[in-house]
């Protein structure tokens, strides 16, 4: 059974969504909520008739959550996140985005070592904290898919120097996934897939201050 993925970027930070498909069954989720993904997004779902089973959103900073309502009335399928990103999703602060944030629903909750299977697929949430302190990534050692949020960029990870982010915290991170197999594909939440082989050598430095 063959996972397919399809990146679609919103909002004035390019950030990215992804459409995570089974072709064999069409079962399919979301990842993350960037703005003015929505038509697109519900397009792809109808020109594949895929069938939604949830929206996961990786973290609560705005560039990732402002879609977060309209994919749910939309696309008709439960909102899933981390209990410490529900808060912004659910009342966001107002003035603390440049574009305006509608309020939505979350369905449920995940934290390290939760499932979310797509079809006959199986990814496993990990809890990365760092950029944002609920972060949360899903991962497939089947599939070798990792889908990191703002944990691993090409060349170097999320910004530390936002309120609720902290480089002790990230350098600890990246250190725990060191262990990752270097094909893994890693889809990030800016820019283009790189691997964790790719990003070895920027990984292993930030790791070796971790405590």
């Amino acid at each position: 059974m063959s996972l397919s993925v399809k990146r679609f970027v919103g909002g004035p930070l390019e950030t990215n969504a992804y459409l995570v498909a089974d072709e064999e069954t069409k079962d399919a989720i979301v990842i993350d909520a960037p703005e003015g993904v929505t038509s697109e997004i519900t397009d792809a779902v109808a020109a594949h008739q895929y069938v939604i089973s949830a929206i996961v959103i990786t973290h609560g900073h705005w560039d990732h959550i402002v879609d977060t309502n309209d994919l749910r009335r939309a696309l008709k399928a439960p909102v899933l996140t981390h209990a410490g990103v529900a808060g912004r999703i659910t009342d966001p602060v107002p003035d603390a985005s440049p574009v305006p944030v509608a309020a939505a629903e979350v369905d449920g909750e995940l934290d390290e070592g939760d499932t979310v299977a797509v079809g006959g697929h199986t990814f496993v949430v990990r809890h990365l904290p760092g950029h944002d302190p609920a972060h949360i990534a899903l991962y497939s050692a089947a599939d070798k898919l990792f889908f990191g949020g703002d944990i691993i960029f090409p060349g170097g990870h999320g910004t530390t120097e936002i309120p609720g982010s902290d480089q002790a915290t990230m350098d600890a991170t990246i250190k725990r996934l060191l262990d990752m197999p270097g094909d893994v594909t890693v889809y990030p939440g800016h820019g283009v897939p790189t691997t964790f082989g790719e990003e070895r050598a920027w990984m292993e430095a930030i790791a070796s201050r971790a405590s």
